[in-house]
């Protein structure tokens, strides 16, 4: 396709064989081949593209992107929805929140008096 780039982003596909090392699995490449053949092939872009995955750029996108090549710019992000609605979510954080805050006054208390039996006064 000429006059386009196809971006594909990998980062988060993968099978980690060590605390530091990741590999592509067999799955993996097939799914970044069966793109580029897509791409190379000139087939539909909707075909192609797949948010958080790859996406067809054209040289104006890219130019209005100040020529940065970062796949992550293009692709986008996929978000993942758990089906929870957003105010029950906040109902949850809100919850958990307030009690780490009252955690956080006994923590703080507790340090005073260990400062304070210290002869230190905080």
């Amino acid at each position: 396709m000429k006059g386009k780039v196809l971006f594909i982003y990998a980062k988060n596909i993968y099978k980690p064989i060590s605390r530091r090392q990741v590999i592509f699995t067999e799955e993996h490449i097939n799914k970044i081949v069966k793109k580029f053949r897509k791409f190379e092939a000139g087939e539909d872009e909707e075909e192609i593209n797949e948010l958080g995955f790859a996406k067809v750029a054209t040289i104006e996108e890219i130019e209005k992107n100040g020529w940065v090549l970062t796949p992550g710019r293009y692709v986008g992000v996929k978000i993942e929805d758990d089906g929870i609605p957003f105010e029950e979510k906040m109902k949850e954080y809100s919850k958990e929140l307030s009690k780490l805050f009252e955690e956080e006054k006994e923590l703080t208390e507790k340090i005073k008096e260990v400062f304070k039996a210290l002869g230190f006064e905080v």
